[in-house]
């Protein structure tokens, strides 16, 4: 009778087993890892994608940000001039129109000054202030005539206007003057005050200006 011994050829047949199984194993590891490594370098691309992007855009909103102060700029002026002409509508309808005393005043603006605001005033204003009567003569006796004959609780006429802003050098401020003198309805003019002061770390004078307009004598 002959035998077989089958005992070897089942250990070698376990042993192939699990090493087939190791290699699945080892192959789905390593598979895991190189797929890992793929998505990271797929990340680190956008990512530097996106990075060079951002620089684009930063490069352009640097382009663009002179372009933007200046309509900022632009926006700011035109509120001055809206508040100034809102001012100006204020006067009485006796005096010239408010459009030609804006016009008047910033056709004459020398370089390197802007103004503020202006506001009527009266001689109460003027007197609160202590303003010298010298600087500017004295109106009070031609008000009590015009007003002998009105009531006391009716206001002062208002025949001074107040004109604010900055200019970069007092020069500015004396020229300015000079051109408002230029205009004939303005009686007298004088500077109130000119303070030195800084705006945005750059040295400014902010100044006062006042302007006499009488007022235009009705019909008889």
């Amino acid at each position: 009778m002959i035998r077989i011994n089958l005992h070897d050829y089942r250990d070698e047949l376990r042993k192939i087993e699990i090493q087939k199984r190791l290699v699945k194993s080892f192959s789905i590891v390593i598979t895991a890892i190189v797929l890992i490594i793929v998505a990271w370098l797929i990340v680190q691309v956008k990512l530097d994608s996106i990075k060079s992007e951002t620089r684009k855009l930063e490069s352009q909103v640097g382009g663009l940000k002179k372009q933007v102060d200046k309509v900022n700029a632009m926006e700011a002026r035109q509120k001055r001039l809206e508040d100034i002409i809102k001012g100006i509508e204020k006067l009485r309808e006796k005096q010239l129109p408010a459009s030609t005393l804006v016009g008047d005043l910033n056709f004459i603006i020398p370089k390197d000054l802007w103004l503020v605001s202006i506001v009527q005033r009266d001689l109460g204003d003027l007197k609160q202030r202590q303003i010298p009567v010298i600087m500017y003569g004295d109106p009070s006796k031609k008000m009590k005539r015009r007003n002998k004959k009105k009531k006391k609780s009716q206001a002062l006429p208002k025949e001074f206007v107040e004109i604010t802003g900055f200019a970069l050098t007092e020069n500015g401020v004396l020229e300015y003057i000079k051109n408002i003198e230029k205009i004939p309805y303005y009686q007298t003019v004088f500077l109130y005050k000119s303070v030195q002061t800084f705006v945005e770390s750059q040295t400014v004078y902010r100044f006062t200006i006042f302007c006499y307009m009488p007022e235009k004598k009705g019909k008889k």
